[in-house]
């Protein structure tokens, strides 16, 4: 970042500042704030780029206007092709950036106070089928101890739609079989929840445990060295059976069964309260989008299930049946 001393007008005075000072400031009470490290790693990076374009402009921290934002960084940043949702990010960063820097007094007022997100439309998002999960489940040697695990993992990813950091990180003690439950420690922004299992998961996990064995540490997944299975190896794992399985019309990934989940859920009558505490998500307006995402597919179960269609052949009609193409 620039070393470049800026002054900024504060509400008492200050020494002057670089940018790069006011991004370490800015990061420090995030810290303080107990944010994550991934929270932590995109405020720097998305700053990085707002410095870049600052410069690349010729703007200064110092004298910039709410106008230079919405007509010139953010038209800026559309311009390099990003996406809708990566430039939302930026202006959630800045706005936070600029809130922090007007709270503590490097600048008068918060020039993104009213800077707004664009709106954007829900994207593709990819679920198994039910042949691809026949297809999938089938492939993990279940005769091995590493089969068995892999296994075991995925009836959890479908069963309970977690994340793929929230199962790398569970911890045998996170298991509660008398109330058919996960604990989930470090949920997205560390928030913690309770999310149900079902009896197959309760059984396989049962199972697993036995297989595993005890051990020095807590971590529930294990390798042959009996050092926990990380993140990183739960995505290859997944990915190599999605191409065993010749699954490429869909995305393979943890988020897909956490998809899927979502969807089968909603299909099969579950109310999206309950679904926005299972899945962790901190708006409503998140857990939302998938009925938005799914309307067709909840449009096909609802006449399935419709109690009107359900009986409407004991209900005498007031339209023939030759007449009803007219509507």
């Amino acid at each position: 970042m620039s070393t470049n001393s800026i002054s900024f007008r504060g509400k008492q005075p200050r020494t002057n500042q670089t940018f790069n000072d006011l991004v370490m400031r800015f990061l420090q009470e995030c810290r303080m704030r107990n944010l994550t490290k991934e929270s932590l790693r995109r405020y720097n990076n998305g700053l990085k780029k707002f410095l870049k374009h600052l410069e690349a402009q010729q703007l200064n921290v110092n004298t910039l206007i709410p106008h230079d934002l919405t007509h010139q960084i953010i038209p800026a940043m559309l311009a390099e092709g990003l996406a809708l949702r990566t430039v939302n990010c930026n202006i959630c960063i800045l706005k936070e950036f600029f809130k922090f820097l007007a709270s503590d007094g490097w600048l008068k007022t918060n020039i993104a106070a009213e800077l707004k997100p664009f709106k954007v439309q829900p994207s593709l998002t990819h679920t198994f089928t039910d042949e691809h999960l026949q297809r999938l489940f089938a492939q993990p040697d279940r005769s091995t101890f590493t089969g068995y695990r892999n296994y075991v993992m995925m009836l959890v990813l479908l069963d309970t739609g977690i994340r793929l950091k929230e199962l790398a990180d569970l911890r045998v003690t996170d298991i509660d079989f008398e109330e058919q439950s996960l604990r989930i420690q470090q949920g997205k922004g560390r928030k913690s929840r309770i999310v149900p299992i079902q009896r197959t998961c309760v059984w396989e996990l049962k199972y697993y445990l036995q297989e595993r064995g005890k051990l020095e540490h807590d971590y529930l997944w294990v390798n042959l060295d009996n050092e926990p299975f990380k993140a990183s190896g739960i995505r290859i794992m997944i990915s190599r059976y999605c191409r065993a399985a010749g699954i490429r019309d869909v995305q393979c990934s943890c988020h897909t069964f956490r998809h899927t989940m979502a969807k089968q859920y909603l299909l099969n009558g579950g109310d999206i309260f309950t679904l926005k505490s299972i899945l962790g998500h901190e708006r409503m307006e998140t857990t939302e989008a998938y009925i938005e995402l799914f309307s067709r597919d909840l449009q096909i179960q609802h006449e399935k299930f419709s109690p009107v269609e359900h009986l409407a052949k004991d209900f005498p009609s007031s339209i023939e049946e030759s007449e009803r193409s007219e509507f």
